[in-house]
């Protein structure tokens, strides 16, 4: 019977020595997974800064100092540093890799011998230039400048001034009848499209020119007033808005078109513009609010919205 006590409390004291080691295996592999776990959830923090800081960096290529200076804050702000940082990726002007980094101190691994790790995480952003061409323009032109005649009926005299556009200036798109000079009433076709084309006019505001027009393009006027007021109309409500208000318009919004920007004497492409289509009256009036310009210096350009025409994006 002793005997038998004896092996009781042996196995008994084998199985409490047991449940420590599994109860210290659990707790050790809990450690480990929090440890994990902290490491994964500072990767994706990383990824996020990383992501970040190329994005702000590409808005200001190709000045590559101030590229790196804004993608340098931008990592800082998101909890991360800078490790490596090329302003110029593959030689491209309008790339940006940044690689950046952060510190974990483990929580239980330190116990093992390991006591912190390195995480770092890489992305690639480009500028997208307007210069190398926009589709889906509509069938309008902003040009540069008016003329402005002078002088005698003996010497009559002519001079070019430059059109200064500004955000949310409100201006005269398309005018209507009786209001074409020579002509002319602000229509303009792409390509080899033909100009005289009602329909094509029409599909062209329905669903924007599906060619690329690049800057140095030139275009072509359409003439007659082509008073299509019902397609107009439905155009800016196709996304819903019906107040008129260019201050409250998100992308996306069908109000929000892009035209080029044109020489008033050469029908030359020199940039594009984002404007807010307000009205169209009865005779053909178009009223517009300006919204961008990508021919505008870049501190008119500071923290407006591009519409698209000039947007980063990551691309690794």
């Amino acid at each position: 019977m002793h005997k038998i006590l004896r092996i009781v409390k042996n196995r008994n004291g084998q199985a409490l020595v047991i449940f420590a080691l599994s109860i210290m295996a659990l707790m050790g592999f809990a450690a480990i997974a929090v440890d994990v776990g902290m490491v994964a959830k500072a990767k994706s923090d990383v990824q996020n800064a990383a992501d970040a800081a190329a994005l702000a960096g590409a808005q200001y290529l190709p000045n590559e100092e101030d590229a790196i200076e804004k993608a340098d804050s931008y990592a800082g702000k998101n909890g991360a540093s800078i490790k490596e940082v090329d302003p110029s990726f593959n030689d491209d002007p309008t790339k940006i890799e940044v690689v950046c980094t952060k510190n974990v101190q483990y929580a239980f691994a330190k116990f093992l011998g390991y006591t912190n790790t390195d995480v770092d995480a890489r992305a690639v952003a480009q500028k997208i230039d307007s210069s190398t061409g926009i589709s889906g323009l509509r069938p309008w032109a902003l040009k540069n400048q008016y003329e402005v005649e002078g002088g005698t009926k003996k010497e009559p005299t002519s001079e070019w001034v430059d059109y200064i556009y500004t955000y949310g200036q409100e201006f005269v798109l398309k005018v209507g009848g009786g209001g074409g000079s020579q002509g002319y009433y602000g229509v303009v076709a792409f390509g080899d499209q033909n100009a005289n084309s009602a329909d094509v006019y029409k599909d062209n505001i329905t669903n924007g020119y599906d060619g690329i027009v690049k800057i140095g393009d030139f275009i072509m006027d359409g003439p007659g007033n082509m008073n299509v007021k019902n397609v107009i109309n439905a155009l800016m409500t196709e996304s819903g808005d019906t107040e008129g208000d260019y201050t409250k318009a998100k992308i996306g919004n069908s109000r929000v078109v892009l035209i080029p920007k044109i020489d008033a004497q050469t029908k030359e492409v020199i940039g594009f513009a984002a404007i807010y289509l307000k009205s169209v009256d009865n005779q053909g009036y178009i009223t517009a609010n300006f919204l961008y310009d990508t021919t505008w210096s870049d501190e008119q350009k500071d923290s407006l919205e591009d519409w698209g025409l000039e947007t980063v994006k990551l691309i690794e």
